[in-house]
């Protein structure tokens, strides 16, 4: 898989799901300035679960509805898919979406697609918590240092800004 692969799987599932669909995660990333490898494509909906099956089914893709534990902090669904060799998810949006505020990224060779603005990507990524999320945020941070106090604010609402801060301050970086 390359990442023409990658981002000919994102344009026609986005294309598939509308407009109110974003991309996040890894590629979203990368379309806000830190390019990094990543083998999936991640959308955030504010449709319901049946709608999106339902809509991709009726394009050939087959998906899996994975439901979880609300109550111990899961996710209430996820959907998981493929095109062709590209795995993709999509989510219910786990923090508030500007869907207004999208950015839409033109493709090479066809197609754009709707990014999720960066305040929200990195919401996004505090929330989810885990390590490269949190190295995601401090290298947009460093690229997009106008929303450090922000980031900071959400990084303590998510209870996670001793391990953001650290992620900050490392000199790799």
């Amino acid at each position: 898989m390359n990442d023409d692969d990658l981002a000919k799987a994102a344009v026609r599932v986005a294309s598939i799901l509308g407009a109110e669909s974003l991309l996040i995660d890894g590629l979203a990333v990368s379309a806000w300035g830190h390019v990094r490898a990543t083998e999936d494509v991640d959308f955030v909906s504010s449709e319901s679960p049946e709608e999106l099956q339902r809509l991709l089914t009726n394009d050939g893709i087959e998906t899996e509805l994975r439901r979880g534990d609300v109550l111990a902090g899961d996710l209430p669904w996820v959907i998981h898919g493929s095109v062709g060799d590209v795995s993709f998810q999509i989510l219910p949006p786990p923090v508030a979406i500007q869907w207004e505020n999208a950015t839409v990224v033109p493709i090479p060779g066809g197609g754009e697609l709707r990014v999720v603005d960066l305040p929200d990507l990195l919401r996004l990524k505090l929330r989810a918590g885990a390590a490269r999320h949190l190295l995601d945020v401090a290298v947009l941070l460093k690229k997009h240092p106008s929303l450090g106090d922000d980031a900071r604010r959400w990084a303590k609402e998510a209870a996670r800004l001793s391990e953001l801060d650290a992620w900050l301050e490392d000199p790799r970086l």
